[in-house]
């Protein structure tokens, strides 16, 4: 007996690892399943598959709004840009710490791919174009709380932080403010110092209902702007892509003009005036959408050995019918 005992007890230890282990494998693999199927957690949006119209709309009800309707390439105002990323490699890191009712996961998404960028004359005819190779890095914080034990689905997402990363190091997002258009009531309101620790409950994303009419800021930061044309122009690009993905989905400008709801020109303030958009009739009264803050510098888009500079927050948001 004084042998069996031991050997008991070492086989117990060994079952209850072994128990655990399973356990958690079984929490990762959930985990990781809620991550890939989550639309608030993609970054689809910045795949165009190319270059395409600097605002376009596929598949969404957009309208309204200070839309700007020439997509002029700069300084001649007879030429019209278009431009857009096409992703070829997509890989994903993922590091959890799981508690007992709580788990956090540090999620880095890395992509690559080609950037393309055609000019068109006012004869549509192309008049210069180049492609160049990208690689960007972006980083997002998750937390799951867990489900009491009548779910089918152990976990569910309780919050996130803003997703946060681009190519180089020369541009990035300072903060980013969204007012009502007609109150001038904040909505909600982003910086990027504490951008990658502030969650956002998953309950309680920015909701609009369509046509909500919202003013929205991005504050931009350039380590060294080397292109920049005249006045009005503060050496960047800035764009919001929206939707769900292909087939559903848009890009719009901003603006550093001090036009178009812009207030001062070429204080690298970018003014978007937005027409929050409807839902298809088969999406019933709510649906969950990302969006994309893309910014890019003109030595991305106008010199092709410029090399590519941008940074990208993405942010979640609901349309809800009244």
């Amino acid at each position: 007996m004084k042998i069996i005992i031991p050997i008991l007890i070492t086989m117990s230890m060994i079952w209850v690892g072994c128990s655990n282990s399973a356990n958690q494998d079984s929490d990762i693999s959930e985990l990781l399943q809620l991550i890939d199927e989550d639309i608030m957690l993609q970054l689809d949006l910045l795949d165009e598959g190319g270059a395409i119209d600097e605002e376009y709309t596929d598949g969404l009800e957009v309208d309204g709004g200070y839309k700007i309707m020439a997509d002029t390439l700069w300084p001649n105002s007879d030429y019209r840009l278009r431009f857009g990323r096409r992703i070829l490699n997509h890989e994903r890191d993922v590091s959890f710490d799981i508690q007992a009712d709580t788990a956090y996961a540090e999620v880095i998404r890395s992509i690559s791919g080609n950037f393309f960028v055609v000019a068109f004359d006012s004869n549509h005819t192309m008049v210069d174009s180049f492609v160049k190779v990208f690689d960007s890095e972006f980083s997002r914080r998750v937390r799951f709380t867990r489900n009491d034990s009548t779910s089918n689905r152990p976990w569910r997402v309780d919050a996130f932080t803003i997703g946060t990363g681009g190519s180089g190091s020369k541009v990035s997002i300072g903060s980013l403010t969204a007012t009502d258009y007609n109150s001038g009531d904040t909505l909600y309101s982003y910086s990027a110092n504490d951008a990658g620790d502030v969650f956002i409950l998953r309950n309680d994303v920015p909701t609009f209902a369509p046509r909500d009419l919202v003013r929205i800021e991005m504050f931009v930061e350039n380590e060294d702007p080397v292109f920049i044309v005249d006045s009005l122009d503060s050496g960047e690009k800035a764009m919001m892509h929206f939707g769900r993905g292909r087939g559903e989905r848009a890009r719009r400008r901003f603006n550093d003009s001090g036009w178009f709801g812009d207030e001062t020109a070429g204080d690298n303030v970018f003014t978007m005036i937005w027409r929050a958009h409807g839902l298809r009739p088969n999406h019933g009264n709510r649906r969950a959408f990302n969006a994309h803050f893309d910014v890019i510098d003109n030595a991305t888009l106008f010199i092709s050995d410029g090399g590519f500079n941008g940074a990208v927050w993405s942010i979640p948001y609901r349309i809800v019918r009244p």
